[in-house]
């Protein structure tokens, strides 16, 4: 599956949905990694916690990471981000083992579970990864509305961050459900339509691009 705690934030085509808040957590349970996630019609921030690194930020079409390098917040563009992660090398690679190339089946198997006071159905999904191994999950999928507006708002940013859907979230979609588990590497503990402030999607003014703290770190070279 691609990956969901980079964060599973279809294509322009996806309908409009409400506000929302969803506290996640991605990993397993001996590395869990929580995320709280905000969006709404236009925008989706993703915060981190445990982590002290910053956190990412869709506006519109374009994707940003908030990071913290010592005391100055930099705002990093998506396309830049892209760049960095395919100079990962053997990272990258190992990485490809949990990203999802397509879907074979997704089939319920009539039993129930109730997540974050949701009750959704148990499937099974069945796919191959982009390294070309098969894998077969777990995964409990909901028609409650926050649920499907929770995953729609993950897969924009999918999007975003991949320039294609994850054929997983996608295949969900494609059946108008959400998601609010993936086995145990991916389940929903809160979720409300709580209304984000406006202030939560803009960018900090403290913050230098990249390109800035650059010019900032030569001009102070150059000085010396």
């Amino acid at each position: 599956m691609r990956t969901l705690a980079a964060g599973m934030l279809l294509t322009a085509a996806l309908p409009a949905f409400a506000d929302g808040k969803a506290l996640i957590h991605t990993g397993d349970a001996q590395e869990s990694l929580p995320m709280v996630v905000h969006w709404n019609d236009e925008h989706v921030r993703m915060d981190f916690p445990t982590q002290e690194h910053g956190y990412l930020l869709l506006r519109g079409d374009d994707g940003f990471m908030i990071a913290r390098q010592g005391e100055q917040l930099m705002i990093i563009e998506m396309d830049r981000l892209k760049n960095m992660t395919d100079a990962m090398g053997d990272e990258a690679e190992s990485m490809s083992e949990s990203q999802a190339e397509s879907v074979q089946s997704l089939e319920a198997t009539g039993e129930t579970e109730t997540i974050a006071g949701i009750e959704g159905d148990l499937y099974r999904v069945a796919w191959t990864d982009l390294t070309g191994n098969t894998h077969d999950n777990e995964i409990v999928l909901s028609d409650d509305p926050l649920a499907k507006d929770m995953l729609r708002a993950f897969q924009r940013y999918v999007i975003t961050v991949m320039d294609e859907g994850d054929p997983i979230g996608d295949a969900v979609i494609q059946r108008d459900l959400g998601m609010l588990r993936f086995d145990d590497k991916f389940y929903v503990e809160e979720l409300s339509g709580e209304s984000p402030s406006p202030d939560l999607f803009e960018l900090p003014d403290d913050a230098m691009t990249m390109e800035q703290l650059f010019q900032q770190h030569s001009s102070g070279t150059d000085s010396q």
